[in-house]
């Protein structure tokens, strides 16, 4: 080493370091990541890989820039590079960064090599010698030292093999899955896998473990049945983002103090930073940093909004802002993790982010989705998009007189990363209504992410990979009560949105209030569920009831057997004076279908069978020789089998409209169901309107061109009708409402364009008309009028189009009018929040849709059963109950399409069987993708469960107290402390299991503390001696230094955060 300059240098097969680069190269030279890359256009050799982020030249269109991809970005970057990350964490401990390295030869960066075995580089020309002396001086050789370089190997180790392992495992399990339904059982105790040899399970000669230690190891039981095995399989594809480097921005700013937060005085004291107002009415001097280098000056709001993150972290690196948060923590005389005044960068950066929300918000963390005063789960958000939530928000941001308008995107997601992180999951679906089941289990999957993740990590992940967190299903009650505990906030908010109960005067939810919420949920479902029940089942059709009718007198015969018999005319005479259009041989199910099948007529006919035939005529004059006496018997020896069967069998004609009535009375409920939800769904000005007010009901069709109305028949104004859509004006508070409801669309459109008063009955135009000899006739004809509707919409499946006009459209009333409610009532509801999905009033608006103008006629479905229209109308028909079936999936229609067989990239944490549920369901009838899995637990089904009964573990545990149910953070700071006002209090050991069952849930996702975290700093010489006692009434572990007490780190048992402002020792609380 003679120049400070970084040079490659080879490396010894038979060094510490070399298994641990050799496990980095490979992971670099994976498929999966060189397609990474070259999709960027990134050089490999500039490559630079850096805990969180890799930056190198990219070239695109011919031009060359250095560009940084993070693992918080929607790049991909964090699912591409996790074996690439786990090897490099131990690789370069400080974090410095790592060149790229190839297959073909055993260089690597000299730097590095250095910083890995503990010799800082040359930072110049001028610290060579110096780096030469300790490069000298270092012993590698020595016990510890080698331990700890050992332990980093076989970390990175066996972090990469269980990727592996878990890739591997969930592969040979769906190999079991393939188009089986749930309840059927598995047999996987024989099933061997192989391991690797960092895995510490005994393996056999072939170096592999049973199935059962396999999954063991993942904290996973063996599967005894196919629903099980699915279960397994999600949780084995669930994939976590690594932390985010600077959590969810409120490092410094526990909802609930621990050791390292600051307390109310820091608080009090860093809000008050910079108060001072400038002569030039500039702003805060904390908030103008948000402008930093010019990043509000050259950025829209737009890119504002939708690159907060790197803003913020160009803002927060800056050095001289680096340098006003080391100036923030001396203030206040804070220790960070090293347990000096020492900081990280940050730590220097969480002082500025806290300084920063404190002056936004001083009571932050304030109430879970409230900021600044703005409270995000207010009922009247609820039914609106999250977009529209957020800019709701960011406008009350901007009325701070001391924030620069322009930055409010920015503040908006420091503030919302903490008090509401799922407002900034990527890939939102902009038809997610705030208030609805998706919602809810939306942020599940959040808090689910959170949790196990860390604080943050949700901000780098997809809407579909959220939503795969809140279908997992949990293993154990224990796991239960934990994914219901992440629940709780949201079940809570759910039902103050959706009008189940009001919220109370203090602002703090009840159990009471729980369980009402729990029950309203749960019953919506059940309806919903139903409901898609109900949309599972096809249309009866007269063929299927004849083969079912069939198959109970041929018990022995499958369905196509069945369809392979033919029946034969037994009379000769008859076959003789038959019609030359009606064969005398025909299939058996077509001849009962159409009433033929009478007794004594038919023989039946075997396939193969050949028909029976007189003896050849010998003479010219054998014309009356007939069967053989033995063909004869045999003949009638089959006819009486058959009557006798014959004789068994009902009327299919007659049984045909029974069943059809019943398929258009389940599909009527489950329409209403869906109806009852989209209105549910609807804004809360809007649903009052429809509660409180005055509401009718039209329906559209076309005029009958030419025909009198004293001629037209109901046939042909049923041709003409529009059944698809209906059309709601409400009138409320003197403001009148329109929405257009298209049932099996799902879909409900707010029509803000139309006028006042409609003109029903279209036009009346005179007319003459002569009937037979006699003189002219005065006639009227009812013609339609040009109207602002997509008739098109309205009478086929499809999507309404904006701003279209269709002419010859006739208006007309459904039913009587609904009332409104008194004025009185009305005055005093103005602010209540209608329980939508449940009252009387939609009840009798969805029934009256339903009867006056539902999807389909009885008279049409009716001649689809029997056969009698077209088979493209009984295709498209199919098609459509398909297409009805992935809606009322909302979230796989988010992110999939399933009909196109298109599978959208993230979602492999969800995909339970991808060739058997997915691609095998994809193009046709999705019969066998609901048969053979749930794709997905629709409405919320799997996201709040009532838990099974004996479960010890959650009688108290589940009672939300100060608007949150989260008992278990104190848990992972080493803290417990009970809400003020929480009754039946669980104990604190039941807490700590609790906290020890979500750690195996971490080690099960491939995400434990002890992989994320770096290792617990050395303790310095000389270290005090602690003491116990409570800071107010939390637990603490303290020392003294000088004449002041800091709370312990319960990790490194280093001193941490500021100075203890009401710290008593123990004896002291005990006296």
């Amino acid at each position: 080493m003679r120049q400070a300059t970084d040079r490659r240098v080879n490396l010894a097969a038979n060094t510490t370091i070399y298994p641990l680069f050799d496990a980095y190269r490979h992971a670099f030279n994976t498929p999966e990541l060189q397609s990474w890359f070259l999709s960027k256009g990134m050089a490999l050799s500039t490559v630079v890989v850096k805990p969180d982020s890799v930056t190198g030249s990219v070239t695109r269109d011919g031009v060359t820039s250095v560009q940084t991809f993070t693992t918080s970005d929607a790049s991909g970057w964090w699912e591409a590079s996790a074996r690439l990350r786990a090897a490099a964490r131990s690789l370069d401990p400080d974090g410095a960064g790592l060149p790229y390295a190839d297959l073909t030869g055993s260089t690597f960066s000299r730097n590095a090599v250095m910083r890995w075995y503990g010799v800082q580089p040359p930072a110049s020309d001028s610290n060579v010698t110096q780096a030469q002396q300790a490069l000298a001086a270092a012993d590698w050789s020595a016990p510890e030292k080698k331990a700890e370089l050992d332990t980093r190997v076989h970390t990175a180790r066996q972090a990469i093999d269980a990727l592996d392992e878990r890739a591997h495992l969930a592969g040979v399990l769906t190999q079991h899955i393939t188009d089986k339904p749930d309840e059927q059982a598995v047999e996987l105790a024989e099933l061997a896998v192989p391991v690797s040899n960092s895995s510490g399970l005994t393996r056999n000669e072939a170096g592999k473990v049973g199935i059962s230690d396999a999954l063991q190891a993942y904290g996973l039981s063996l599967p005894k049945t196919v629903g099980e095995l699915r279960n397994t399989v999600r949780w084995l594809t669930t994939v976590l983002p690594p932390p985010a480097p600077l959590g969810n921005y409120s490092g410094l700013l526990g909802r609930t103090w621990a050791p390292g937060d600051l307390s109310i005085a820091d608080k009090a004291a860093l809000a008050a930073v910079g108060d001072t107002p400038t002569d030039d009415n500039s702003g805060d001097a904390m908030l103008v940093l948000l402008n930093t280098g010019g990043i509000l000056d050259r950025n829209t709001p737009e890119d504002l909004r939708a690159q907060a993150e790197h803003f913020i972290s160009q803002m927060l690196s800056d050095p001289l802002v680096l340098l006003l948060g080391d100036s923030l923590a001396f203030d206040q005389r804070f220790r960070g993790a090293s347990g000096t005044r020492q900081l990280s960068d940050a730590e220097r950066k969480q002082w500025i982010i806290a300084a920063i929300k404190l002056k936004i918000d001083p009571q932050t963390p304030g109430r879970p989705g409230t900021i600044a005063g703005y409270d995000l789960y207010q009922p009247g958000n609820s039914g609106r998009s999250m977009a529209e939530v957020r800019a709701d928000l960011e406008a009350h941001l901007k009325q701070n007189k001391l924030l620069d308008p322009r930055a409010a995107p920015l503040v908006a997601h420091l503030l919302l990363a903490s008090a509401a992180p799922e407002f900034l999951v990527r890939g939102i679906p902009d038809t997610l209504r705030m208030g609805s089941p998706e919602w809810a289990d939306l942020r599940l999957g959040v808090m689910f992410a959170e949790r196990q993740g860390g604080a943050g990590v949700s901000r780098a992940m997809s809407y579909a990979q959220v939503m795969a967190l809140s279908r997992l299903d949990p293993r154990t009650p224990e796991e239960a009560a934990i994914l219901d505990n992440y629940g709780m906030a949201a079940l809570l908010d759910w039902g103050l949105m959706q009008g189940v109960y009001t919220r109370p005067a203090d602002g703090r939810y009840t159990p009471q209030m729980y369980q009402q919420a729990k029950e309203a949920f749960d019953a919506q479902r059940t309806q919903l569920l139903q409901a898609l029940n109900h949309f599972n089942v096809a249309l009866p059709t007269r063929e299927k009831r004849a083969i079912e009718n069939l198959r109970h007198v041929f018990p022995d015969l499958s369905v196509e057997q069945i369809k392979a018999l033919r029946v034969y005319i037994a009379d000769p005479n008859e076959r003789r004076n038959q019609k030359l259009s009606e064969p005398v041989t025909r299939p058996l199910v077509e001849t009962y279908m159409t009433g033929d099948l009478v007794e004594g007529r038919w023989m039946l006919l075997t396939p193969g069978q050949a028909l029976p035939k007189s003896p050849t005529r010998k003479t010219p004059f054998d014309f009356n020789q007939g069967l053989s006496k033995a063909d004869q018997d045999a003949i009638d020896a089959n006819v009486r089998a058959l009557n006798a069967k014959i004789a068994q069998l009902p009327n299919v004609q007659a049984q045909l409209p029974a069943e059809v009535d019943t398929y258009l009375a389940n599909l009527k409920q489950g329409l209403s169901t869906v109806t009852k939800r989209m209105i549910a769904n609807l804004p809360l000005a809007d649903r009052q309107a429809l509660e409180l007010g005055k509401v009718e009901l039209f329906a559209l069709r076309e005029q009958v061109d030419g025909v009198p109305t004293l001629d037209q028949t109901p046939d042909q104004v049923e041709e003409r009708r529009g059944r698809k859509g209906t059309l709601i004006r409400c009138e409320h508070l003197g403001v009148i409402r329109y929405f257009e409801v298209f049932p099996d669309k799902l879909l409900i459109i707010k029509r803000d364009d139309l006028p006042d008063t409609l003109t029903l009955g279209g036009e009346l135009q005179n007319d003459t008309k002569v009937y037979g000899r006699w003189a002219p006739t005065k006639t009227k004809l009812q013609n339609g009028l040009e109207e602002p509707f997509d008739f098109v919409a309205y009478s086929s499946d499809a999507v309404p189009r904006p701003g279209v006009k269709s002419p010859h459209v006739i208006i007309e009333k459904i039913g009587d009018t609904l009332p409104a409610a008194p004025s009185t009532e009305q005055s005093d509801m103005q602010t209540v929040v209608p329980n939508s999905f449940s009252s009387a009033r939609t009840q009798s608006i969805v029934e009256r849709l339903m009867q006056g103008n539902f999807v389909h006629h009885r008279d049409t479905t009716l001649q689809l059963a029997q056969g009698k229209l077209p088979l493209e109308q009984q295709r498209e028909l199919s098609a459509h109950r398909d297409q009805v079936l992935l809606g009322m999936i909302p979230f796989v229609g988010a992110i999939m399409d399933l009909a196109q067989g298109n599978v959208v990239e993230g979602t492999r944490g969800l995909i339970i069987d991808t060739v058997g549920a997915i691609i095998g369901g994809a193009g046709s009838t999705l019969n066998a993708l609901f048969k053979s899995t749930k794709v997905v637990a629709p409405f919320g089904a799997k996201a709040f469960r009532v838990l099974e009964k004996g479960v010890s573990v959650v009688s108290g545990f589940l009672n939300p107290l100060d608007g949150t149910a989260d008992l278990l953070t104190g848990v992972a700071k080493g803290i417990f402390s009970l809400p003020k006002l929480l009754s039946k209090a669980p104990t604190p050991s039941l807490v700590t299991t609790l906290g020890s069952v979500e750690e195996k849930m971490r080690t099960c996702l491939g995400v434990s503390r002890v992989l994320n975290q770096p290792p617990p700093a050395p303790s310095p010489a000389g270290q005090r001696a602690t003491h116990n006692g409570h800071n107010y009434s939390v637990p603490v572990q303290a020392v003294q230094i000088g004449t002041y007490w800091y709370a312990t780190d319960p990790t490194t048992h280093l001193p941490i955060g500021t100075p203890l402002d009401g710290f008593k020792p123990l004896n002291a609380t005990a006296a």
